[in-house]
């Protein structure tokens, strides 16, 4: 989204003191790839154990596991661009005469 002047590759940003170059976006995409990651690991683990719980708990987890999982993703995405529009109008103010 930012010029190549203004976002820094990998996290070396963290160490600019003048802000210069901006650094969230590339956190941004590893804390969105953690969501997935760990949100689908947990979802995993519940609906293993539940299966030790009986019929009704697995079909619980099975379908509120699933929606919330989704939902959670969905929460988090919205929120992660949300931050992005805010670099993108940044970007676009500086443009201005």
């Amino acid at each position: 989204m930012a010029n190549s002047s203004e976002t820094t590759e990998g996290l070396s940003g963290i160490f600019d003191f003048t802000f210069t170059k901006f650094v969230t976006p590339v956190i941004i995409k590893i804390l969105y790839i953690l969501v997935l990651v760990f949100g689908g690991l947990l979802w995993v683990i519940l609906l293993i154990t539940s299966i030790f719980n009986g019929f009704a708990a697995f079909l619980g987890v099975l379908i509120f596991g699933t929606l919330g999982f989704l939902m959670t993703v969905l929460l988090y995405r919205v929120m992660f661009e949300l931050v992005m529009v805010i670099f993108a109008i940044k970007e676009n103010t500086d443009r201005l005469p």
